[in-house]
């Protein structure tokens, strides 16, 4: 597939040290819609996720 405008992502820092990301074209009711993923590993539907969701935060690694 090719990347175009769908696969640009806002990344918000937190002050938990984790991050999230929110699609920088797609809104849902003015309301950002973000990456999550639930305990399965399944993604989440972007108009059901909200900032403070666990589902939502990624913690960022180093890469060794």
């Amino acid at each position: 597939k090719e990347c175009n405008e769908d696969c640009n992502f806002k990344e918000l820092i937190l002050e938990n040290h984790y991050n999230t990301y929110a699609s920088a074209k797609w809104t849902h009711s003015g309301g950002e819609m973000f990456v999550a993923l639930n305990q399965k590993g399944v993604p989440v539907r972007g108009k059901k996720t909200k900032k403070e969701q666990k589902t939502a935060h990624f913690l960022p690694m180093a890469i060794t």
